[in-house]
């Protein structure tokens, strides 16, 4: 008995096999439960009349876009989102292939109909979570917040505040005027070789790219005195520079939010040119409830979203949250409790009978007035307490380098202390710990894993439809995970 399977020389070839024999072969090869299965069945169960409708009778047969969408979901969940990449999948891969029903796009169909169709891409995002809820795969009333830096497709050398952008329209102007007196000095020249003609088209297109760059440089420079930016890329004027996580390195990027339910289905996802989560808690629990059409009951974020004003939201919103401060580990630690912060602010008393406080060597602290502030970025809205007996102190100097210590306590620092109390709980303890292996590993699979550390297009519009792209490819492999079968959609 022979220990291997014969070879199939008797077969036909398969060059000689007919598109339809090939799927029908490839339909039984693929199994049942495979994931490129269940996307098909997502995306042919999604209305796409709204891209079908840029297309025009005139002019040669296209994709279909439920064709060319199934490609992306799929390309973005299994890690493969290049544009080239994936036109190589279509004539090697038979799940691509049965994705696309033996059609082969080129990469640059792949590209343009990626870009051309952001707003329609973020709507299917919707849709897709909207696909879970009516199955009853998901409880969206309790949902975990974080962010994440991707970086943006540009470079940093071409980051210019408006004296660098002005100096740098300057040099490209000279060089224009050098080229263009270049180009008459060989039109005077009557040896008209080949060598000549050469220069000419050398010439002309190193004018051609030095316009295109003059005029993009302009375009800069108006848009940096219209939305007052103190500093801009020229390749991407939406990019920020970020410091990603504990690193060092600041590059351009984009800050990913997101927002994930119990069972690990992303809900809402945006990207933002804010480098920092503070505003970001109260967008994303208005866009889930947007998304899913209910409630937020309870919420868990990282203390990059705890401030007053998140604070004073969850409580009018009567959402149970748990989200730290960025001082709540020093609390926790007892760093304040530690003789070298004696005399921290979380060391004086209140009397609320009388409206002060005793600072830690029993003297008052008395209440002087209220300011009240608000600019485009910050909020002040704070009680100012002035010690009475500061100048006779021996202590002042370790309490306060000016005359009189004043204590400056926002009016919601009751909301923070509860805040605090609530976290320091047993159980705030197990549902603040809960967002850790909830939303960070998601984070860790598809940057580590799928690679996903920058994106391919450019422009917030673009990037945060990228980013939602990567959501969809995430929640569509979460829903054969929970065992949600093809059939079922």
């Amino acid at each position: 008995m022979s220990k291997f399977k014969p070879f199939h020389e008797f077969q036909k070839p398969l060059v000689g096999i007919s598109h339809e024999a090939y799927l029908d072969y490839i339909e039984e090869v693929i199994p049942s439960d495979h994931l490129c299965r269940l996307v098909k069945e997502v995306v042919f169960s999604l209305d796409t009349e709204a891209i079908e409708a840029k297309y025009s009778f005139n002019g040669q047969k296209t994709y279909h876009p439920k064709l060319m969408l199934s490609l992306l979901f799929y390309g973005y969940a299994t890690g493969v989102r290049s544009g080239r990449k994936l036109e190589e999948k279509c004539i090697s891969d038979q799940t691509y292939i049965y994705i696309m029903q033996c059609y082969s796009p080129d990469h640059r169909t792949i590209s343009d109909f990626r870009k051309n169709n952001t707003k329609e891409i973020g709507e299917y995002f919707v849709d897709i979570i909207r696909i879970f809820n009516e199955l009853g795969c998901s409880q969206v009333g309790k949902i975990h917040i974080d962010g994440t830096k991707l970086r943006s497709n540009a470079s940093g050398k071409r980051s210019r505040d408006q004296k660098g952008y002005e100096k740098w329209l300057s040099e490209i102007t000279e060089e224009i005027d050098k080229i263009i007196k270049e180009a008459e000095a060989i039109d005077k020249h009557e040896d008209e070789s080949c060598e000549t003609a050469g220069q000419h088209e050398e010439l002309k297109q190193k004018l051609t790219d030095r316009n295109y760059l003059k005029s993009k440089i302009e375009e800069a420079l108006k848009t940096m005195k219209e939305e007052d930016k103190k500093k801009m890329n020229l390749t991407d004027k939406d990019a920020s520079h970020m410091k990603a996580g504990g690193s060092k390195d600041v590059r351009l990027s984009y800050n990913c939010q997101a927002a994930v339910t119990d069972e690990g289905l992303i809900v809402a996802a945006e990207a933002v040119t804010e480098s920092n989560d503070r505003n970001q808690l109260k967008p994303m629990i208005e866009q889930t409830e947007t998304n899913t059409k209910e409630p937020v009951e309870e919420v868990a974020a990282d203390s990059g979203y705890g401030s007053y004003t998140s604070y004073e939201y969850l409580e009018e919103k009567g959402i149970d949250g748990y989200v730290p401060d960025n001082n709540y580990r020093q609390y926790i630690k007892g760093e304040y409790e530690k003789e070298e912060n004696r005399y921290h602010y979380s060391n004086f008393n209140y009397d609320e009978s009388t409206d002060s406080y005793i600072c830690p060597e029993g003297k008052p602290v008395i209440y002087s007035k209220t300011r009240k502030n608000r600019t485009r970025k910050r909020q002040w809205n704070h009680k100012v307490y002035r010690g009475r007996e500061c100048r006779e102190c021996t202590k002042r100097s370790l309490c306060t380098k000016t005359k009189v210590r004043e204590l400056l306590i926002d009016i919601r620092e009751p909301l923070l202390q509860k805040m605090r109390e609530k976290l320091s709980s047993e159980e705030g303890k197990k549902k603040y710990l809960k967002r850790q292996y909830t939303i960070e590993p998601i984070f860790g699979h598809l940057k580590f894993n799928l690679g996903y550390r920058n994106f391919l297009l450019r422009g917030i519009n673009k990037v945060a439809a990228e980013f939602k792209l990567i959501c969809i490819g995430w929640n569509i492999k979460k829903m054969l995970k929970l065992g949600i079968m093809p059939e079922m959609i």
